[in-house]
């Protein structure tokens, strides 16, 4: 475990360059608008299935369970169909509102039950969270509203999140290849040490040199 925690830097570089190069892809590919509709659909997807079994393990009470449940249900749905209107109909979204639509309910569905939760004092709250929250409300509602909407504007917001995402988790792993350089070096022992180091010697024992006896020729 700790040989797979020294390549972690490995792992940082190769998400950052990931991260970039699907985006600039994104930013390039005809396909860019669907794609992005397919990948927000696999997001909301895979948070409403993780929050599902902790959330209802957690929470004691069992209004706020049942409204959540219910919510949890309705992104799963949209996300669902985010996902399969650009993958079965051709022309995918086309001219139609309905990815703001799904995605404007979506935000607006979470803020408006996060907040009814906090404010019945059976969820809580940081700083974090409330700031998501409140942007969650007012973008939901300009998606919902806003009828002339474009997928590449997202594409572009996309872009500069993965650049500064890109950026962090490269700059992260170059101080964590950095770090391992030195300990890799701080285990070896220098080069002057290595030749210094004395050979042990083979003692041969010396035997004594035995006269051949010379035959005896008798005449």
């Amino acid at each position: 475990m700790k040989a797979i925690k020294n390549y972690g830097w490995l792992l940082k570089v190769t998400g950052a360059a990931l991260i970039l190069g699907l985006a600039i892809f994104l930013e390039i590919s005809p396909d860019g608008e669907d794609i992005v509709s397919i990948f927000i659909g696999f997001a909301i997807v895979m948070f409403s299935i993780v929050r599902l079994v902790p959330f209802v393990r957690t929470q004691k009470s069992d209004l706020i369970k049942t409204i959540n449940i219910i919510e949890i249900t309705i992104d799963f749905a949209l996300g669902l169909a985010l996902i399969l209107i650009p993958l079965v109909l051709a022309e995918g979204f086309g001219d139609s509102h309905l990815f703001g639509y799904f995605l404007g309910s979506y935000l607006l569905l979470r803020g408006v039950v996060h907040f009814y939760s906090v404010g019945s004092h059976y969820e809580k709250s940081d700083l974090p969270l409330f700031i998501f929250h409140i942007l969650a409300i007012v973008v939901g509602t300009i998606l919902f509203y806003e009828t002339a909407f474009d997928l590449a504007i997202l594409i572009h917001i996309i872009l500069v999140l993965s650049i500064a995402s890109g950026g962090y988790l490269g700059y992260d792993g170059y101080n964590g290849y950095n770090a391992y350089r030195r300990q890799k070096t701080l285990t070896m022992p220098a080069s002057d040490d290595v030749a210094d180091v004395p050979v042990k010697e083979k003692v041969v024992p010396i035997m004594d040199e035995v006269e051949p006896e010379q035959d005896q020729i008798v005449s």
